[in-house]
């Protein structure tokens, strides 16, 4: 189940248009960014949320995933997890990171993402799930992820 931040009318609003969708997503994760870096945790999960849901919908506009459309969601998903991690909301963290490393794997699965470049992507979302789970001290239940993970990257990676 996806997280929500924004209403339907912004959301429909957002769908029509990916200019303007795209100056949002900008706009929203700068202040998100600012936001964090002051600590001002509740203020950037409202713009990191929003940033998160509206890369989502731009993601979804292709029916072949672009990179820059990739890259948006796992930035914002990533800064995401992490605010989510200072509020507190460590179950929440990890479905943030696992919605992102779940999306990156089937695009991956895909016929289309056997042409895309995602092997860096894939990489840092592992990198973040591994921090997560080990901080947690749950590795062990990572492991089946890592291992289909790896096995992926070596048969798409030529």
């Amino acid at each position: 189940m996806a997280m929500r931040f924004l209403c339907e009318p912004h959301r429909q609003q957002l769908q029509r248009s990916q200019a303007v969708a795209e100056i949002r997503w900008d706009e929203w994760m700068e202040a998100g960014r600012e936001a964090f870096s002051n600590k001002e945790w509740l203020v950037a999960l409202k713009y990191l949320g929003s940033s998160y849901e509206l890369s989502d919908l731009l993601l979804k506009r292709n029916a072949v995933p672009l990179l820059p459309s990739l890259d948006r969601f796992m930035l914002s998903g990533h800064f995401l997890a992490e605010c989510l991690r200072h509020c507190g909301e460590a179950q929440l963290q990890r479905h943030c990171l696992l919605e992102v490393h779940h999306r990156l794997m089937a695009i991956l699965r895909s016929p289309q993402g056997a042409e895309l470049p995602l092997q860096r992507n894939i990489e840092i979302s592992l990198q973040m799930l591994t921090r997560h789970y080990d901080a947690a001290g749950e590795a062990d239940l990572l492991l089946t992820c890592e291992q289909e993970t790896r096995r992926l990257l070596r048969r798409s990676v030529h």
